[in-house]
């Protein structure tokens, strides 16, 4: 293997113990303790040890954007600060190939009474640079960070926006190898998300590699191109972003994509039976998560046995805090104006692409009768799916702005400006 190919992280065998208690902090009396416990034949007690990172292994090869996941205490930031040195594993190892630049934590290395202009020097030296070398990207600095006014200003007086902006510029003008991000594309303005957006994918495309912790899942599904999943210190997945996203939205947030009638006792009416339901994608595949920029589908299956009533699907979408969304009637003309003669019937509604809001999405089936107006099944939240965007991805509704749009859908519209010129006056 030459060094080209070589993985630029190869983490081995990682294991990190922390103990309950004052333990962790208290290094001098643990020693003490531990010595005078050794002597006296007393053993540890194990219930007061916690691992959070256990027996983990990965590589990492260069120019990949990769994703970490977990719930809180799954060991994401533990091991961010093993690969930044910040803190060493109790057990294996983590060899890094190449400069590392690490932003955990907004103005992680700032010296409070020292001004912008003194830290991004004391910063970048931290990093091994030289007067020379930082001489060279310090205008660069200023420039992306946008805090020139305030330059020479003690950064005790700067707003947590304005050192995340100046601790980002800082790391990702070191020309890192690798870099690791922890939250950091979560705090901040608009403009300058997309900023840290850009300047990361510049990075990336010039063969840098990036980590990237996050809980948002559609920040790792638009800035990742593959995800871990951490649980309890151990790695429960690691493959594509939208394979291991899928598996997470599932199995964590309890989000099925697909119902059947096997699952419950019965849904058997006298004049119908609903077979099953699930939400697939353009190649009718069954999915959990979907691209905000591509069209989904609610596919149903079921069973006429009489044309005595024009049974007919409809649809509810709820948001994640249970807000209504809207709902959709039946409209298909072949079959909508008449009661269906007896079998099995396939209908899929098509969600247009750039119609819904990201995020999570749950639907309720409900079979009616239009005319005269009767509901005759319901099924709240039977199936649910996330919807999230792909950086890189042109022409949606997002435009140029980084956060989150509020509401339930965000339809991309058509916009017409014309420039109209004024007459001197």
């Amino acid at each position: 293997m030459t060094l080209f190919e070589q993985p630029v992280i190869s983490v081995i065998e990682l294991s990190k113990k922390y103990y309950l208690g004052s333990e962790n902090y208290q290094v001098t009396e643990r020693i003490i303790r531990n010595f005078k416990q050794k002597i006296k034949g007393i053993k540890k007690d194990e219930s007061k040890i916690i691992w959070a990172l256990k027996n983990v292994n990965f590589e990492i090869k260069q120019g990949e954007k990769v994703g970490i996941i977990g719930k809180n205490g799954a060991g994401k930031s533990t091991l961010l600060k093993i690969l930044s040195r910040l803190v060493y594993p109790t057990e294996g190892r983590a060899i890094i190939r190449g400069r590392i630049a690490s932003l955990l934590e907004v103005g992680t290395g700032f010296n409070d009474n020292l001004s912008g202009r003194d830290n991004i020097y004391l910063n970048a030296s931290l990093h091994g640079l030289q007067r020379q070398e930082i001489d060279a990207i310090f205008d660069d600095i200023v420039e992306f960070s946008e805090i020139g006014r305030f330059l020479d200003t003690p950064v005790k007086h700067y707003s947590s926006g304005m050192r995340m902006r100046l601790a980002f510029a800082v790391a990702a003008h070191l020309d890192p190898d690798i870099l690791l991000l922890d939250e950091v594309l979560a705090v901040g303005d608009v403009s300058f998300q997309q900023k840290c957006l850009q300047r990361v994918e510049g990075l990336t495309s010039a063969g840098r590699t990036v980590i990237f912790v996050s809980h948002s899942m559609d920040a790792v599904a638009r800035f990742c191109d593959r995800c871990i999943w951490l649980d309890q210190g151990q790695i429960v997945a690691d493959d594509t972003t939208e394979t291991v996203i899928s598996q997470y939205i599932e199995k964590v947030m309890g989000v099925t994509s697909q119902w059947s009638s096997n699952s419950v006792h019965s849904t058997a009416e006298p004049d119908f039976r609903l077979i099953s339901v699930r939400v697939i994608n353009s190649n009718h595949e069954t999915v959990t998560t979907v691209p905000v920029y591509e069209k989904t589908g609610i596919e149903l299956v079921y069973d006429i046995y009489s044309n005595n009533k024009n049974i007919q699907p409809t649809l509810h979408f709820k948001t994640a805090k249970n807000q209504f969304a809207f709902a959709i009637a039946y409209t298909d003309p072949e079959y909508m104006y008449q009661p269906p003669q007896p079998g099995r019937y396939q209908a899929i509604a098509w969600i247009p692409a750039n119609l819904l809001n990201i995020g999570l999405m749950h639907v309720t089936i409900v079979m009616v009768t239009p005319d005269p107006f009767e509901e005759y099944l319901t099924l709240e939240r039977a199936i649910s799916f996330n919807v999230h965007e792909t950086e890189g991805i042109p022409h949606t509704a997002r435009g140029l702005f980084a956060r989150d749009f509020p509401g339930a859908v965000r339809p991309l519209l058509t916009w017409e400006t014309t420039y109209i010129p004024q007459e001197n006056s």
